[in-house]
């Protein structure tokens, strides 16, 4: 089973593109999953990659 996180977890991501066009509701695009999420959503993630780690 994939670990849960909190989509506001995928700010620190390097698979994720924040769109906050519209502040009311702030989308994440996973690019791996190549789904759209809401902030503040709980999803599933194994491909969580902090920007600047290696």
């Amino acid at each position: 089973m994939a670990n849960m996180i909190i989509t506001s977890e995928c700010e620190q991501c390097i698979h994720s593109t924040i769109n906050e066009e519209d502040k009311a509701r702030v989308k994440v695009y996973c690019n791996v999953k190549d789904k759209t999420y809401y902030f503040g959503q709980c999803i599933p993630c194994d491909y969580k990659e902090n920007k600047g780690e290696e």
